[in-house]
């Protein structure tokens, strides 16, 4: 295939090409001369899976022909070529077993770090150690580090990296590892007998250790080559002398290249170029070429910038987008793709910011478009991955009311059978029964209750329930089998419904394979994790679906691609899209390492955080000399101002300095081209209506439709807010109670209500030395009952505690002169003129010796002020009112000496009813005045006619669209008669 050649064959594919195609084209020139067999024995290797499809997939367009041997460079870790190597073990053991050995580090050191982070630090440590074996750094190397001028942190972290050592020694290698094995075996082998048919390897840039290696052992065998991808044949020969690892010049985009090279003998300038040169843009890559120039050279824009010729040219192609916001730029981004599909252009969206890329996918949906991402789905967000978290979650912690209704609801629960409407319709009819009645935990017994009311229809869906799903909850260490076991076991029962040994929809289509696939590879090798908590199988669990992702290739449009950096270092395509060019994105912030620093990496011969930020700068440099490019990023994130990635500074510097070749014009037009698509997305989101704000709702209803009975709690609303009288009791909408039931201050106001209640008809005397214990006992069986969170009860209990002393000290006193008579009592009085009932529920009525009445409310929460009574909150005073005209019947008709607010918060203060100053008969006359008004079918209930405060917030305010009006606005009635 190659002409004899003295030293190695290395060959570039200059930027600005599409490196699939002119590999493809340069291959093709090279077998018109060969027979189809000798075809068929040419080995190539690529760097990608889709690289792989892509070349077969030009090679099958083309005529036809013997296909080569096309695999990819990882291939080699699985490669039996050295049959004394053992397959390369599993990551996934590998890191179980690694967290043993941590967890029993941590054990026998507490203060190394907490036990809980055992697993993430055992998988921080066989990246550590993949990396040692890809990069032939022995254990030994590690160990004897000097960190003598280090802090203590490095000598702690050693403790941590000797525990890999064994691992060097039992013979099983990592993938990295034994991938480095077979590259020195089959170096060894070509010294003696090098191969007769051609190798290539293609687009690979030889920045990891082993693929280097085998990249120079490929170009120095006599028909063997290597392509890179991405050359820069514009850079000058002194420019390329200069770049060393000591200048900190690995940042540099071409750098691995000047490393491969110098690793051969070979001048970078001496590479070849592959193929016959296509049309690129000499323009664009010679300014994008000197935007780029290794830090201590940049003087030399000055120098070169005028040789640079015309900037228009080299700038035609490129849009520049600078947005508001993320929202904004995906936006943007969306449109400039929905555009390429209309002028029938092939686009591909590259950038290392997944939420980003989400947000165009989220974007494009508007348009029925589903981008074909190379990266796919993480498993954890598929629907079987958040069913398998939702499960893991039970073994961790107590099951509520909404983790229950969340499985119930899954689309996998229950799955794949003709009953599953019923299996909806009793969700539905639980939910309800949830939220309204609780309990905040259900139980089996709970469900089973429930089931009572329908035994026919509901008593074996509750049974399936209770067995599957209740009591799962488990703080005890386990074998990791045990785990595993029971997550299968629970999983597939819910999924597969009751009465059946089926697994129902959970192990189908693309996401349910990958998920089955995951499981059980962690069953396979669940030996190898020993025993840990529920929570610690948790964490697992979820890095490990995390770590999976899920793609259908048939799914995506063929002309919208979502790619990594990696996939793009290899391809190009007619509109290639830049997004989230911001300092931390693109390129990525370094991740913090826990075990080695700079120096001591570098001291090691490990990979330094430079060498990938140099990828990322040659991935960059690569796709920006496409034919058409936008360049995108987003000024502020969610927290605060961006800054613009360091080759977009460079970029926009440099033109910015050549006013006398047009620099700074060529740079607005590139910004203009990108407020022409950020003005279109605008314009796009924007409401395609002008709609004229809703007015303030004041609904007037017939006198017939008006509601004939209200409490004395809801006298307060309609004063205050009467639209929500309107939408309680004249539409009948109630507000749904929530699913999360929490401990909030209405549950507590009902608990120490049921406590005291307890006290005082139980007629335990106040004045006891045993009193305060017979309170708080209640309080304790109460709590127990009422109250199922253990923190919240304590809580709780320490502040009845608090004001025990103070309640016993007053109810002695009340006690004294008068005699209870109920609690919890109920009353009821009609208006004597008008179709209409007052009820109530009196906390507490006593009896005084002199025969009067005496109203007691408990109040956990402020009490209202007397002002506040007369106007607004008038339970007391109508209270008083209704025991004078008997509707009380156990009290009888007695006149109300006091009505009281008993304070039980943080002011123990009583509140007493200002009587004297509205006498019951008054309030009477004012309160059939009030009803008389609301009866007439003029009257509008006005939404929040008197809120309390400005942060007022009303259950029905969505109803009445406040938000478009405030209130400020005038009521507009409206006639309902």
């Amino acid at each position: 295939m190659f002409e004899p050649h003295q030293g190695p064959r290395v060959f570039g594919v200059p930027l600005g090409q599409d490196f699939s195609t002119s590999l493809h084209d340069g291959l093709r020139q090279y077998f018109n001369t060969m027979s189809p067999t000798n075809v068929a024995r040419v080995e190539i290797y690529v760097n990608t899976r889709r690289m792989q499809r892509r070349l077969i997939e030009l090679f099958q367009k083309g005529n036809a022909l013997l296909l080569p041997r096309i695999r990819l460079v990882t291939d080699l870790a699985n490669d039996s070529i050295e049959h004394a190597l053992p397959p390369a073990i599993s990551p996934l053991r590998r890191r179980l077993e690694m967290a043993q050995l941590v967890k029993g580090l941590l054990e026998s050191d507490p203060t190394l770090a907490s036990q809980d982070s055992a697993i993430d630090l055992a998988e921080s440590l066989v990246a550590l150690m993949n990396e040692m074996q890809g990069e032939g750094v022995p254990p030994e190397t590690i160990a004897n580090l000097d960190v003598s001028d280090q802090s203590g942190h490095w000598e702690r972290a050693l403790e941590f990296i000797k525990l890999v050592q064994p691992f060097f020694e039992d013979g099983q290698l990592d993938g990295e590892g034994r991938q480095r094995s077979v590259v020195e075996s089959l170096i060894a082998r070509w010294v003696e007998n090098p191969p007769s048919h051609p190798v290539i390897v293609a687009g690979s840039t030889g920045s990891r250790g082993a693929t280097s290696l085998f990249m120079q052992a490929v170009a120095k065998l006599p028909q063997g080559a290597v392509i890179l991808p991405g050359f820069d044949y514009d850079m000058p020969s002194n420019v390329w002398d200069m770049m060393e690892q000591k200048t900190g010049a690995e940042d540099h985009p071409q750098y691995r290249f000047k490393a491969f090279c110098e690793a051969l003998d070979l001048h970078p300038i001496d590479t070849k170029a592959w193929g016959v040169s296509a049309g690129t843009n000499s323009a664009r890559t010679r300014l994008v070429s000197l935007s780029l120039r290794p830090a201590p050279v940049t003087h030399q824009w000055i120098n070169d910038g005028p040789d640079l010729g015309n900037l228009a040219l080299a700038t035609e192609g490129i849009t520049m987008i600078e947005a508001a916001t993320p929202r904004t730029e995906a936006d943007a981004i969306a449109v400039r793709l929905r555009q390429a599909i209309e002028d029938n252009q092939t686009a591909a969206l590259i950038s290392p910011d997944r939420v980003l890329t989400r947000q165009v996918t989220a974007a494009l949906d508007r348009w029925g478009i589903t981008p074909d991402d190379s990266a796919g789905l993480p498993l954890q967000l598929t629907a079987p991955g958040r069913f398998l978290r939702h499960i893991a979650d039970l073994f961790c912690e107590q099951l509520d009311a909404e983790q229950l209704l969340v499985l119930l609801r899954h689309p996998l629960s229950h799955s794949d059978r003709p009953d599953r409407g019923d299996h909806a319709f009793r969700s539905n009819a639980l939910e309800l029964q949830l939220r309204r009645y609780g309990p905040p935990f259900p139980t089996s017994q709970s469900l089973t209750d429930w089931a009572k009311e329908k035994p026919d229809e509901r008593q074996g869906w509750v049974n399936w329930i209770s067995s599957v799903l209740i009591d799962l909850q488990d703080d005890t260490q386990r074998p990791l089998d045990d785990h595993v076991a029971r997550h299968f076991n629970v999983a597939e029962r819910l999924a597969g419904g009751p009465d059946t040994d089926e697994a129902g929809g959970l192990w189908k289509k693309a996401a349910g394979r990958e998920a089955l696939r995951v499981m059980s590879e962690l069953r396979s090798h669940a030996d190898a994790g020993g025993e840990m908590s529920a929570r610690e199988y948790r964490r697992l669990v979820n890095s490990i679906l995390a770590a999976a992702e899920v793609r259908d290739r048939d799914a995506g449009h063929p002309q919208v691609l979502i790619w990594g950096t990696l996939e793009a270092r290899v391809q190009s395509a007619e509109l290639v899209i830049l997004a989230g060019l911001n300092e931390g994105t693109w390129p990525e912030a370094p991740t913090p390492d826990p075990w080695l620093n700079r120096p001591m990496r570098k001291q090691a011969g490990l990979l330094l955080p430079e060498r990938r930020i140099g990828l990322s700068a040659h991935d960059y440099q690569q796709a920006v000399c496409a034919r058409e490019v936008v360049l995108s990023r987003s000024v502020r994130s969610d927290e605060a101002e961006t800054v613009p990635s360091r080759w977009v500074n460079r970029l926009t510097n440099l033109l910015g300095g050549l006013g006398d070749q047009g620099g700074p014009e060529c740079l607005d037009a590139m910004r203009e081209r990108g407020r022409h698509w950020l003005s279109l997305a605008a314009n796009i989101a924007a409401p395609k209506m002008q709609l004229d704000p809703a007015p303030r709702p004041s609904p007037c209803p017939p006198t017939d439709a008006r509601p004939q009975q209200l409490s004395v709690t809801q006298i307060k609303t309609l004063i205050r807010d009467p639209y929500t009288i309107y939408a309680r009791k004249i539409l009948g909408l109630n507000v749904l109670d929530s699913l999360s039931h929490t401990p909030d201050a209405p549950l507590r106001g009902t608990i120490v209500h049921k406590i005291l209640e307890r006290f005082v008809k139980e007629k335990i005397d106040p004045s006891s030395p045993d009193a305060q214990t017979s309170l708080l006992s209640l309080a304790t069986e109460v709590l127990v009952e009422q109250c199922p969170w253990p923190a919240v009860r304590a809580l709780w209990y320490a502040r009845i505690a608090s004001f025990a002393p103070h309640f016993l000290e007053e109810e002695a006193k009340r006690r004294a002169f008068s005699t209870n008579i109920d609690t919890e009592m109920y009353g009821e009085l009609a208006l004597t003129n008008l179709s209409f009932k007052l009820t109530g529920t009196a906390d507490r009525i006593d009896l005084s010796d002199d025969g009067e009445a005496l109203i007691y409310d408990y109040k956990t929460g402020k009490a209202p002020s007397p002002a506040q009574q007369k106007h607004f909150d008038k339970q007391l005073l109508l209270e008083a009112a209704m025991v004078e005209r008997g509707a009380f019947k156990a009290v009888g008709r007695v006149r109300t000496q006091a009505a009281v607010y008993i304070g039980l918060g943080s002011d123990l203060r009583d509140q007493p009813a200002p009587l004297k100053d509205e006498p019951t008969e008054e309030t009477w006359s004012r309160f059939e005045g009030l009803i008389a008004k609301w009866m007439d079918p003029a009257k509008g209930y006005t939404s929040r006619s008197a809120n309390e405060t400005l942060a007022f917030e009303g259950n029905y305010d969505h109803l009445a669209r406040y938000g478009e009006w405030d209130e400020t606005t005038d009521a507009t009635p409206q006639d309902l008669s």
